[in-house]
């Protein structure tokens, strides 16, 4: 064996090992190019970050390359994981979204945008985000962040886009070294705008449609005090590694907590032994994507709800939580509802109760930002899920805005994921990273 072929299989290894590690974290396609971004607001760019190329899947010795150039560390990898659960269990367990049959986050959207708005924070105020963010002192989370987005980047097989933008006032002072770090570790196009005008707002309404794949089609209202925005875009569309057959879907019943619904269910088994986990708390099983990407599934048991599981962070953990060691095998017929909706949450008092508080007061220090006294105003996230016998298409983003002060079953046995009743779901990349996490509570709503 070549050099070559021993550092693509050792790559390999260390691509596997890390989607294990990364299964629990919240998503065959490019990153939005920057020539993309240009078309829809190109007169407000101010300069365009040199956003990796993908490698071709005949030659991914580029793919190998950026492996092997940003690597990804390990505490990086779980201070991740832990923030996806952390915040997933604090934004859908809460109380006035739990209302909510139908919700969806992405834990992977919200860090990117903490960890820019980060960068132009200081004294408590930067050590309450760095909190929240929950990775060591020994990571430099800019430069991982970066690592990450290349690696996903040149992924040839990725079903992933991601796409990062920082919009600055345009009569207002901002550090340079803030801008450079957003355009050289986070990608984001920086852009001068008047805020409180209709051309802010459509400008910026048209960069979150064009980096969601059209699936979303935000009001933007901006205020004129605001100095800057910065806006994580995550999309993804994947058709199913065995697709549904339609012939085979049909309308049956959802129990809802709101009473029993009909909807139209898709159903099919694998004739391939396949992964399941089965708890007095839940049934867990996974869908593949072209693409390595994966859908995962929780079911709660008879008498345990979804809030039950979103309450507790390490039950929330557990649940999604792949494990080869515990988890059985066996033949499962899939039974899903189709499912389409949109989520718009205000993630503040979430943040609020992770501990954020100082950025959204007062007392808030962007002095690494600008030297306006400044604090977060506004932290919102819409996204969109539907899926058929086709496959899936997911997206999300958020909108920080940063304004001035003024028991198991026997191996091979027949298995049956029948979500005919409130349930949990994930999407993850081929690196295990959690996009997408969300709740299904009336399809046919």
């Amino acid at each position: 064996m070549d050099g070559r072929a021993k550092r693509g299989e050792s790559l390999a290894g260390k691509t596997i090992a890390l989607a294990a590690v990364l299964v629990t974290l919240l998503a065959a396609g490019t990153l939005l190019s920057a020539c993309a971004q240009q078309r829809a607001t190109s007169q407000f760019a101010v300069a365009q970050p040199a956003i990796p190329q993908k490698a071709s899947e005949n030659n991914p010795e580029a793919w190998l390359d950026a492996l092997e150039q940003n690597p990804i560390d390990q505490s990086f990898v779980d201070s991740l994981a832990a923030f996806a659960y952390r915040s997933t269990a604090s934004v859908l367990g809460d109380g006035a979204d739990g209302a909510k049959a139908n919700r969806m986050y992405s834990p992977l959207s919200l860090y990117y945008a903490l960890a820019l708005a980060n960068e132009g924070a200081a004294g408590q105020t930067r050590d309450e985000i760095a909190s929240v963010l929950g990775a060591p002192s020994t990571v430099d989370v800019p430069q991982q962040c970066g690592n990450l987005f290349r690696v996903l980047a040149t992924d040839p097989f990725s079903t992933v886009d991601l796409a990062n933008s920082i919009w600055m006032a345009k009569d207002a002072s901002f550090e340079q070294s803030f801008i450079d770090t957003a355009i050289g570790q986070f990608y984001a196009t920086p852009f001068s705008v008047e805020f409180g005008t209709d051309a802010a707002d459509q400008a910026m309404a048209a960069w979150i449609s064009e980096n969601t794949g059209g699936t979303i089609d935000p009001q933007v209202k901006t205020e004129s005090d605001l100095l800057l925005s910065i806006i994580n875009a995550v999309y993804f569309k994947g058709g199913w590694m065995d697709t549904f057959d339609a012939a085979n879907t049909a309308p049956a019943v959802f129990h809802a907590a709101s009473g029993d619904v009909e909807t139209q269910f898709m159903t099919q088994r694998i004739d391939s032994l396949q992964g399941f986990r089965q708890t007095d708390d839940f049934l867990r099983a996974r869908l593949a994507f072209t693409g390595g990407t994966m859908m995962t599934f929780v079911l709660p048991a008879e008498g345990v709800s979804v809030d039950d599981l979103l309450a507790d962070e390490q039950r929330l953990a557990q649940a999604f939580a792949v494990d080869a060691n515990e988890d059985e095998y066996g033949f499962i017929t899939y039974v899903v509802p189709k499912v389409a909706f949109d989520t718009e949450l205000d993630l503040i008092p979430a943040l609020e109760r992770l501990g954020m508080k100082t950025p959204f007061s007062d007392k808030a220090d962007f002095s690494n930002l600008t030297a306006t006294p400044a604090f977060i105003s506004m932290v919102k996230q819409e996204s969109h899920i539907s899926w058929d016998e086709e496959g899936a298409e997911a997206s999300a983003y958020t909108d920080m805005g940063i304004s001035a002060t003024s028991a198991m079953i026997p191996e091979g046995e027949e298995v049956e994921l029948r979500l005919d009743r409130p349930f949990l779901f994930q999407i993850t990349s081929s690196q295990g990273i959690p996009l997408f996490m969300g709740v299904c509570g009336n399809p046919a709503a």
